[in-house]
């Protein structure tokens, strides 16, 4: 029976921005992007042997190249990575959580099994265990799945 027009209650709106916890962890990426991008920037420049008068060694500047690319290829991924958050890809947030969950593994190995040395496991654990506590939030889900919340 139509009255004329159609009207759902429990339909929800789709939204054009992502909730506050989204956008927290993908500022956090592209933030830890540009770090790796600079690092690879300096990286490059001493690769340059262009420091201030000072004479860097060979081998510093002939390893340094390959590992300033890896750095700037990876500083790139994690920005890509966070803007793909923000447009609310589930396999990125699925990528995340991965990558979290093994960071916090490796993390609090790393922790029990050092022996007698200085290991900060509560600095390497923060990142990783926020990621994943702002992407399993109810409105990170919804957002991931319906791009609602």
């Amino acid at each position: 029976m139509a009255y004329g027009y159609d009207y759902y209650p429990y339909q929800q709106t789709l939204r054009r921005s992502a909730p506050a916890s989204v956008h927290t962890v993908a500022i956090l990426q592209y933030l830890g992007g540009l770090a790796l991008l600079l690092v690879a920037g300096l990286m490059a420049v001493v690769a340059g042997g262009q420091l201030n008068g000072s004479q860097v060694p060979d081998f510093v500047r002939t390893g340094a190249v390959p590992v300033a690319g890896v750095f700037a290829f990876v500083g790139l991924v994690v920005i890509a990575l966070g803007r793909k958050l923000q447009r609310g890809r589930q396999w990125a947030r699925v990528l995340v959580i991965v990558l979290s969950v093994f960071s916090v593994a490796g993390t609090l190995y790393d922790g029990l099994a050092a022996t007698g040395t200085h290991s900060n496991v509560l600095g390497g654990l923060v990142f990783p265990v926020l990621y994943l506590v702002l992407l399993n939030t109810p409105a990170a889900r919804s957002w991931f799945r319906s791009h609602t919340y």
